[in-house]
């Protein structure tokens, strides 16, 4: 039987799980961010279909395409938020070694 203060907590057992890397550092708030905005945009783009059915049952059925054209490009926009989302940042990692400090000088053209 393991001791409460013994066992790991769930950021330190999922950060022990194999391909697993811990959330940057402000990633939980760009994500409530683009959650919010995705929100926004559905709302916008339910509130477009309600007025370009409106205008098409009306008669007026030629201003529905730019209604039709300013929907597709908030979904784009959509899709370009969930790429920003995905891309994870590039992280240069310092090398402590001295063979490492010597292949890392190699590299740059200089002399260790």
């Amino acid at each position: 039987m393991t001791h409460p203060g013994n066992s790991p907590t769930g950021t330190e057992r999922r950060s022990a799980e194999p391909g697993v890397h811990p959330p940057a550092p402000g990633q939980a708030a760009l994500v409530m961010t683009a959650l919010m905005i995705g929100l926004l945009l559905m709302a916008l783009q339910l509130w477009l279909l309600t007025v370009a059915l409106e205008l098409y049952l009306s008669g007026a059925g030629g201003q529905v395409w730019q209604l039709a054209l300013t929907s597709g490009a908030i979904f784009l926009g959509g899709l370009a938020i969930l790429q920003v989302l995905r891309r994870r940042p590039e992280v240069r990692r310092v090398v402590a070694s001295e063979r490492g400090l010597a292949a890392l000088l190699r590299l740059r053209g200089r002399r260790p």
